[in-house]
């Protein structure tokens, strides 16, 4: 009996034992978890890297298509913008720190970060139809419009979610009635930017004035001729939203697409030209600021008082085709007395070639060899129109930067009502932080066989732009890896924009002040390259292709680029004469087109699961025909 108890006493578990062993299975557990959640958020981090990589191949092979059918009948705008993280909290330190202390754009990074918000535009050709509402959206005879060229301009989208759904002013009983507006209200002064805040520690007229713009009142029928109303709601009775952008990781990418189609000969400020082809709602004009004749014929005033329906978002159509847009860059040919002038006009194309018979000004109405056109006398008369500075009108390239704006583009749309879901349709990438544009050109870039400008003098040949072997900054880390060489024409390719020498990119400038341009050669005679080294090409002056750079060192810095008409006129005859002789001088406004554009995006996955984003960045090469024939050697 004894035995027997003492076997079963010693069959039982000591409690020592016991907590050892939950112990144990604590540990396993905890260890186990540890490693469920490793793998877990390793599978998250995976999944968030495999949708970026989905959507960045998706938005480079659209950019590549839409460069590839680019158009030289245009122009291009490259636009470089950087801004402090902080912006938003130096701007509030400047005004006394009123309302609350403001956040970074990208609290994931410093204080001192730059942010790059760059935008690209340039004309396409080919068929694209209409995606915003229209007649034919619903039961109608009337087919979707579709147009031959378009303008595309990609870039930041402005995100309004608290702006009203869309609502018909015809169901408004009285416009000064206090409504929800359903657009912004965008002035000169005030433009939409994606770095906009609006303090929610101030009064709300301090934020972002709403408006109510008629769009479906607008389509016009065979029975009922109809326009867009002109006017906008409320007026004496303002309603305001917080406009505020949020965090950078969720900037969405916009791809804008404003087809150009005019079907009618009215003055450029008919109504008429607010709807097309009797069924799609359009801008009066893709130029914010058109000086073309009023319908009036009054060569006195403005041309185009429409709101900016363009960056509200909901029209993607504008009734200006493409011999309009070259209509507004020749005629603003600026007083060639003075060099900057001189570069700005770009005026010339090889298939508009006008000889000119003097330096013959703005003023000089019968010396310049441009017909009299009544656009010219608006800017003559240099009446203001809009907000912007008279003398500021007489630049070419003002209208090239006028074109370029942030629109408004939404994930999802305010409501089921048409005219809403148009805001979804130039929503490019769902996440992105950050937007850079650098362009190139190819070795060779703005050689030329051209005349001389003394006469008698035999054809010279104008060296291009030329690379040496031995430029540090074009040399790549592995150079001597054989299997780097050949890979990739564009890499250790030098690259111009918005000075970032950590990435080894100047403007175009600072490369033609470090590696200045020679003369032109004797005869046909060309030195080879390794006698020349690098070298800016000659007859190229960048003040006819960038404006520099403001805001240097501070919260917003910018630079431009612009690349006009003038492709293939290395040297436009322009007669003068000198002691009786008659002499071809240089014009100043040859601009080669980019033979490259580099694109770097900053993406980031909906659910924020990687803070710092995937850094992805493409080179695309310009098409030909878009090019002329300088621009990739001669």
């Amino acid at each position: 009996m004894a035995q027997m108890r003492r076997q079963h006493d010693r069959a039982g578990f000591t409690l020592t034992e016991i907590l050892v062993a939950i112990g144990v299975l604590l540990a396993v557990v905890l260890v186990t978890g540890r490693v469920f959640k490793v793998a877990t958020d390793v599978s998250a981090v995976g999944q968030a890297t495999n949708s970026i990589m989905q959507e960045a191949a998706a938005i480079e092979q659209r950019m590549r298509k839409d460069i590839a059918s680019m158009t030289r009948e245009g122009f291009l705008t490259i636009h470089g913008v950087s801004v402090a993280n902080d912006i938003n909290l130096q701007q509030w330190e400047s005004d006394g720190q009123q309302g609350a202390k403001p956040p970074l754009l990208n609290p994931s990074l410093s204080a001192a970060t730059r942010i790059r918000c760059d935008q690209l535009t340039f004309f396409r050709e080919g068929v694209d139809s209409s995606q915003a509402w229209s007649a034919s959206t619903v039961v109608s005879p009337f087919p979707n419009a579709q147009a031959m060229h378009s303008m595309v301009t990609y870039g930041h989208g402005i995100q309004l979610p608290e702006l009203g759904a869309f609502v018909p002013l015809t169901n408004i009983d009285d416009y000064n009635q206090p409504a929800w507006g359903h657009d912004p209200l965008i002035t000169y002064e005030d433009p939409l930017v994606p770095w906009r805040h609006d303090n929610p520690g101030l009064d709300e007229d301090q934020w972002l004035e709403t408006v109510e713009t008629d769009y479906s009142s607008g389509i016009a029928n065979l029975f009922n001729q109809r326009v867009p109303d002109p006017n906008q709601s409320p007026t004496t009775n303002p309603r305001y939203i917080n406009g505020s952008q949020p965090d950078a990781r969720q900037w969405v990418l916009s791809r804008q697409l404003i087809l150009l189609g005019d079907d009618d000969q009215n003055y450029p400020g008919e109504n008429s030209k607010r709807i097309f082809m009797d069924n799609v709602n359009t801008a009066m004009s893709i130029f914010p600021n058109d000086v073309r004749p009023l319908g009036n014929g009054d060569i006195n005033g403005g041309a185009n008082d429409d709101p900016p329906v363009l960056a509200y978002g909901r029209i993607d159509a504008a009734a200006s085709v493409i011999g309009d847009i070259r209509e507004m860059l020749l005629v603003s040919r600026r007083d060639t007395s003075n060099e900057d002038n001189r570069t700005r006009r770009r005026c010339s194309h090889q298939f508009d070639y006008i000889p000119m018979n003097s330096y013959g000004g703005l003023y000089d109405w019968n010396q310049d060899g441009l017909p009299d056109m009544e656009a010219r006398q608006i800017l003559e008369n240099a009446n203001q129109l809009s907000d912007v500075p008279n003398s500021e009108y007489l630049d070419q390239r003002f209208f090239m930067k006028d074109v370029v704006h942030w629109p408004r583009a939404e994930r999802v749309p305010p409501s089921a009502e048409s005219p809403d879901h148009a805001l979804t349709t130039h929503t490019l990438g769902s996440a992105c932080s950050s937007i850079m544009i650098e362009w190139s050109w190819a070795e060779g870039t703005g050689q030329a066989d051209v005349p001389s400008p003394m006469v008698g003098k035999d054809t010279d040949r104008w060296h291009g732009m030329h690379y040496e072997t031995g430029d540090p900054l074009l040399a790549d880390p592995d150079e001597d890896d054989p299997a780097w060489v050949g890979n990739d024409p564009w890499l250790g390719q030098r690259w111009f924009g918005l000075r970032d020498i950590d990435r080894g990119v100047v403007p175009f400038l600072e490369f033609q002040e470090n590696f200045p341009a020679s003369g032109g050669l004797e005869g046909n005679d060309v030195f080879p390259v390794d006698f020349r080294g690098t070298l800016a090409p000659y007859a190229v002056n960048p003040r006819a292709i960038e404006e520099p750079i403001s805001g240097v060192g501070g919260p917003l810095e910018e630079y431009w680029a612009t690349f006009g008409l003038n492709q293939e006129q290395p040297a436009l005859p322009i007669e003068l004469v000198v002691d009786d002789q008659s002499l071809l001088a240089v014009d100043q406004s040859f601009a080669p087109w980019p033979s490259a554009i580099r694109v770097t995006l900053t993406l980031h996955d909906p659910d924020a699961r990687l803070e710092q984003g995937v850094v992805y960045q493409f080179v695309i090469s310009l098409p030909s025909q878009s090019q002329g024939i300088y621009a990739g050697g001669s």
